[in-house]
């Protein structure tokens, strides 16, 4: 589960994906990640209309967690996830759901997030927190 929550987070703030690629350090692959995306969304379909719908609940609080977004910011978050709510329904349709969708999901979620300043200080905190974890576990081996 740790996995995957990483691994949800890693996909919302993709620069940090494609630093830890050109690194070459163990993450889970796109594969898994789009995987556990698919799963997340479809087995929280109906919460995540209503939370959309609303700008609040416990999927935007998951994906807010797994972002590493802070708590007076969830609201911002929350409000961002709402305005576009049509365009992410559209995209999370089960009828349409594959691996690859799940993750194109999660990575429009990172690119709306990025639109918002307060949201983009949360996704620094985030890389610098990643980047202090890897030179972490490189002084440990």
């Amino acid at each position: 589960m740790a996995l995957t929550v990483m691994g949800l987070g890693i996909v919302i703030w993709q620069s940090y994906a494609r630093a830890e690629r050109r690194k070459g350090k163990h993450r889970p692959s796109p594969r898994e990640v789009g995987h556990a995306a698919q799963v997340y969304l479809r087995a929280r379909t109906h919460q995540l209309r209503e939370d959309l719908a609303l700008g609040a609940g416990p999927t935007v609080e998951d994906l807010a967690q797994a972002a590493r977004i802070r708590r007076e910011n969830l609201d911002v978050f929350g409000k961002l996830l709402r305005t576009h709510r049509q365009e992410l329904l559209k995209l999370a349709d089960a009828k349409t759901l594959t691996p690859e969708r799940a993750r194109a999901w999660l990575e429009r979620v990172g690119e709306l997030a990025r639109t918002e300043p307060r949201l983009e200080e949360d996704r620094q905190a985030f890389l610098l927190e990643q980047e202090g974890a890897a030179q972490t576990a490189e002084a440990l081996q």
